[in-house]
């Protein structure tokens, strides 16, 4: 079924708006997530509420079926929390992303296409039991924070489809990478050639996974 919100613009609108105001409360909720939180933590209100603004007006454009959009606009919204979380500490506490996959569990069932929600709790466990695997093996960049947010990625992509999956978690891995080789050749010619660590171990310190899986989670919705 297509996207009945037609046109998704206003709706978007008002999404972007409400995600700026609920800036200072999703950056207290992320500081909050922690089991303890940072005395240096610094107070992000306003792009904390601009980036969840943002990414919930884009899912709203993007989501292929209006009944879709509650689910993607609660993960965007937990997302952001999550991205504010590993930004800060690179870390990615068990609240959030426990509580986005229950609100995936949740609001997914509204659109009552059992197929779909079977072959996202499929996509749940696959994705899980790669990424376990490549966290343990390492070095690949993959935290356990990643590991335990792959049954929310899995579930939202797959329920969309296989390919969606697919997209979603190769994107995400392929921005990190980017960005992360960017990072470390920065880094590499500040420090000189003496450093030789593995590229895997170098990634893993300049930058968090967490915001590229859920960035890859939006390309594969767009892609849906």
């Amino acid at each position: 079924m297509p996207n009945i919100v037609n046109p998704p613009w206003p709706l978007a609108c008002v999404v972007l708006l409400m995600g700026i105001a609920l800036g200072p409360t999703l950056d207290a909720m992320a500081r909050r997530s922690l089991a303890s939180a940072d005395d240096v933590w610094q107070r992000r209100g306003l792009a904390t509420g601009v980036l969840a603004g943002l990414t919930g007006a884009l899912v709203i454009v993007l989501a292929p079926q209006a009944n879709l959009i509650p689910a993607w606009c609660g993960l965007a919204l937990v997302g952001t929390v999550i991205v504010r979380t590993d930004l800060a500490t690179h870390r990615i506490p068990d609240s959030l992303t426990g509580a986005s996959l229950l609100m995936g569990a949740g609001l997914l069932l509204v659109p009552w296409d059992m197929a779909a929600y079977g072959r996202g709790w499929l996509g749940a466990l696959a994705l899980t039991s790669v990424f376990l695997i490549l966290g343990l093996i390492g070095p690949t960049g993959l935290g356990m924070g990643d590991v335990k947010l792959a049954p929310a990625l899995g579930l939202y992509l797959a329920y969309l489809g296989w390919d969606e999956l697919v997209v979603g978690v190769f994107s995400g891995f392929v921005a990190a990478a980017i960005v992360g080789i960017v990072v470390v050749i920065r880094q590499g010619r500040a420090r000189g050639s003496a450093a030789q660590t593995s590229m895997g171990a170098a990634l893993h310190r300049a930058l968090p996974f967490g915001p590229f899986l859920l960035l890859g989670a939006v390309i594969g919705l767009a892609v849906a």
